[in-house]
């Protein structure tokens, strides 16, 4: 008799222990060394061989083994031509535009305290030809594009930011989302959201004008964001509210948490702030909040495991692109650089190496997490890890992670 994992199932090594990845539930399983050896010796042997060992040997190894068929894990078999890993292949293709955002000008009306793009009023806005942001949408949409976000500094700012979201339109793009800090939102742009089906993005830091407007740098901005949030809800055009936390509003978590019940809008946690532009500063890291760190459960699917061994699980498919017509992979990304769409086709920089190389910045290319047996159903965060490594390395090994492959343990939970 012959032992093996269900076709669903994939074993994933890691220096000092292993996963199984079930594939049809998405549930990791963490195993120890003995069983990860166990698993690989049930390839080449049968059972009977594997039992030519002590009486205790042949117990612990027969009740692993029980455990894992009454999780639906694995079977015996009676033939050995069974393969020993036969999962399901999943074509992977090489990715395609899918996302991308306009950064249309990096003036901006507030002056907050964090922005990564170091938007301002007094910066200049850019040097994009409104002609080129519309041949961009076109493009985009051709390479394979179908979710466009209009972004800033304050986009409501560029003159010419409807025709963009019409060409948006007319492109058959299925989401179109203008993140704005809402304050310059009136009536006027509501009707033209809710007439284009635009979805909408925008920012809160507090549930009150004297903290919000202290992180924006713009008495009356509360006021103002709230009021257009209100009015746009009333509307019922979608609304994501996102918040950064920093030393200057930590103290209002819980009511920003409220605030979102109140709102009836999606209760996401607040980000940490991100080390690029004037978020890096040492002096804005809050001191009392921290995002809950990277720790199990697990889960993937066929799709998302196997496309993690071959590019990067957020960046792949995304692309912003800058007022000054810098690509980048992502908005946080500030010195990837990837080519520039003033003096390039877009085509050319999407077949490039820069890009190609930022998209296929697997977790196998990461120091530790290369020898991680959770590597292909970890989240990760390639500006934030680069943006706190001492040394500014892309491949920096990330922050917020509290796993030990070496060891197999957690910093923080001897249970976990």
């Amino acid at each position: 008799m012959y032992y093996r994992l269900k076709d669903h199932c994939v074993l994933v090594e890691g220096k000092a222990r292993g996963a199984i990845y079930d594939l049809d539930s998405g549930r990791v399983y963490s195993i120890n060394r003995g069983a990860v050896e166990i698993l690989k010796a049930c390839r080449e042997n049968s059972l009977e061989n594997l039992m030519d060992v002590s009486l205790d040997d042949n117990k612990r190894y027969l009740s692993f083994l029980d455990k894992l068929t009454a999780k639906g894990l694995g079977a015996t078999y009676s033939d050995i031509s069974v393969p020993a890993q036969q999962y399901r292949i999943f074509p992977v293709c090489e990715p395609k535009l899918e996302f991308i955002w306009l950064e249309l000008t990096s003036s901006c009306n507030n002056k907050c305290l964090h922005c990564y793009s170091a938007s301002g009023p007094h910066t200049p806005a850019g040097c994009v030809p409104h002609k080129r942001w519309l041949e961009l949408i076109s493009e985009a949409r051709q390479e394979g594009a179908y979710a466009i976000q209009l972004i800033g500094g304050e986009p409501l700012l560029y003159s010419k930011w409807r025709e963009l979201v019409i060409k948006a339109r007319q492109e058959n793009y299925e989401l179109i989302e203008v993140f704005t800090n809402a304050t310059l939102v009136d009536d006027d742009c509501i009707d033209f959201f809710k007439q284009n089906n635009v979805s909408v993005a925008t920012t809160i830091y507090a549930s009150n004008a004297q903290t919000h407007d202290k992180v924006t740098l713009h008495p009356g901005s509360f006021k103002k964001t709230m009021s257009a949030i209100k009015k746009i809800l009333e509307k019922d055009i979608p609304l994501r509210i996102a918040s950064i936390i920093m030393k200057a509003n930590e103290h209002e978590v819980e009511n920003i948490m409220n605030l979102y019940a109140e709102l009836g809008v999606e209760q996401a946690l607040p980000d940490v702030v991100r080390p690029t532009g004037r978020g890096d500063d040492k002096d804005l890291i809050p001191e009392t909040y921290t995002k809950p760190p990277i720790k199990p459960p697990f889960f993937t699917d066929p799709e998302s495991f196997v496309k993690a061994q071959k590019f990067h699980s957020c960046l792949a498919g995304r692309l912003a692109i800058t007022a000054t017509g810098d690509v980048i992979p992502c908005i946080f990304a500030r010195n990837q650089i990837c080519g520039n769409i003033l003096s390039s086709p877009l085509t050319s920089v999407l077949n490039g190496h820069a890009l190609q190389q930022c998209w296929g910045t697997t977790k196998d290319c990461i120091t530790k997490c290369q020898d991680c047996e959770y590597r292909y159903a970890c989240p990760d965060c390639r500006p934030l890890a680069q943006g706190l490594d001492p040394k500014k390395n892309w491949q920096a090994v990330p922050a917020d992670c509290l796993y030990n492959p070496y060891t197999g343990k957690w910093e923080d939970d001897k249970n976990v």
